[in-house]
């Protein structure tokens, strides 16, 4: 069915804005197969509904009673769910940190003479932070996406991904080169009529070498190489299509 996207767009923004219930007109018009549920949220909200608060249903499928706003003196209210709009994944990182003040290019070349081959934790360096957050801007899009399509095949259950991938990082730090991040999702998904909500926890580790104390390609003799590793977790969670055609979140 073709509507006017504006009109629907103003809509539902004015939703956002206002809590103003959207037209049955548009409803009935909508581009959305699903909507959220949500309710008034005070004593008066009848417990059937109350129940149904965030839930989200079909437009071809109602729950008993209808959809909100149907069924007798229900104020309840329908939130569209586009998938562009409605659709939410987020990636929390925790347990990253510094011990201190950043080294300097000098304090990673004098542990590679001096440190007998003794491993640092970047973030002993200083430089965990800065790593992390770079890493972010490059893989969330991609991660969240590879989460999701593992999640499409293991509806309803417990589910794990596995990744890891070596990236340059001369320009966050100048001791890293090949830097290998990876790391696995563990998590846990529900269905409700066409959507996942999606939950897990993520383990990460970073490891590095330093053996090229003046970036020509060789070690040099009198000094020790050394690993640089790290360890940190993360959060992801959120709200797809079950669709892969219609949803945001998807790897390729």
């Amino acid at each position: 069915m073709i509507i006017d996207q504006q009109i629907y767009r103003k809509a539902f923004l004015n939703y956002l804005r206002t809590g103003a219930p959207i037209l049955r007109s548009i409803q009935q018009d909508q581009p959305t197969t699903h909507y959220i549920w949500r309710t008034r949220r005070d004593n008066k909200v009848r417990s059937a509904h109350a129940d149904r608060e965030g839930q989200i249903y079909s437009w071809d499928n109602p729950p008993e009673g209808g959809h909100p706003g149907e069924d007798y003196g229900c104020r309840c209210t329908a939130e569209p769910y586009v998938p562009e709009l409605s659709e939410t994944m987020s990636l929390i990182m925790t347990g990253v940190s510094d011990a201190g003040k950043a080294w300097e290019n000098n304090d990673f070349t004098n542990h590679y003479w001096h440190g007998n081959g003794t491993g640092v934790r970047l973030r002993d360096t200083g430089n965990l932070t800065a790593v992390v957050d770079e890493y972010q801007k490059i893989v969330e899009e991609n991660l969240l996406g590879q989460i999701a399509d593992a999640a499409r095949r293991n509806i309803d259950g417990t589910f794990s991904w596995d990744f890891r991938t070596t990236y340059q990082m001369q320009h966050i730090v100048f001791s890293l080169g090949d830097t290998t991040i990876g790391g696995i999702f563990r998590g846990q998904n529900e269905s409700n009529k066409g959507v996942l909500r999606i939950r897990g926890d993520l383990s990460f580790f970073l490891y590095d070498e330093f053996a090229d104390p003046i970036d020509i390609g060789i070690e040099l003799p009198g000094g020790t190489p050394y690993a640089i590793k790290d360890y940190w977790e993360g959060r992801a969670d959120g709200i797809i299509m079950i669709n892969r055609a219609t949803s945001a979140y998807k790897y390729g």
